[in-house]
């Protein structure tokens, strides 16, 4: 099974393309606000054609909400049309369930102003929440860009990706792409 997985949280373009659990190409481009206009292209570039792919996978957020609705978007509409499954996944709950730090561990990200995090603990996983009055007791993981840990930076494609597969691998069908939207914490304006 091919799978194309997708991360468009931020202002980078991270994709990767997976085949039976193996990595074929993992593809991490800081591109400015040009990222989403660039993906074709660099579909192209790399010869990664929809009609190959089994199955796709999308970062539901935590991110900027615009490039999160237009990459959901882009790979929702690939599923419909081909009639292939798709997987949304969270890139906090990936960097929990992905770095081998013990638990506690608290991953955290910024978004603009706001951190957002999740709590691993006792083999449990807290909700995505956002820090108003400190930021939990645990091992904090986090990008080192932005302030929080160690990790010089995460793939979420890959490890999104690898999870969607084991996920398909066991039964899941995949989910309802009219469904999948960016994650939402934040009140509007």
């Amino acid at each position: 099974m091919k799978l194309l997985a997708l991360d468009t949280s931020f202002s980078f373009l991270n994709f990767t393309l997976l085949e039976d659990g193996r990595v074929l190409c993992c593809f991490y481009e800081d591109m400015g606000k040009k990222a989403l206009e660039e993906l074709p292209a660099v579909l192209r570039k790399f010869d990664i054609k929809p009609e190959d792919v089994d199955a796709f996978a999308v970062s539901l957020g935590v991110g900027y909400l615009t490039s999160l609705r237009i990459g959901i978007t882009f790979m929702k509409t690939l599923a419909y049309m081909s009639k292939k499954p798709i997987v949304g996944f969270e890139n906090l709950h990936m960097m929990g369930i992905f770095t081998p730090f013990e638990e506690p561990k608290v991953c955290l990200l910024r978004v603009s102003n706001t951190v957002f995090y999740r709590v691993f603990r006792d083999g449990l996983v807290g909700p995505v929440e956002m820090v108003k009055e400190g930021i939990p007791e645990g091992r904090r993981v986090g990008l080192k860009l932005q302030g929080f840990g160690e990790l010089e930076f995460f793939p979420f494609s890959l490890y999104g990706g690898l999870w969607a597969y084991k996920r398909l691998k066991e039964g899941f069908e995949g989910d309802n792409p009219m469904l999948l939207e960016p994650i939402y914490l934040k009140p509007p304006v």
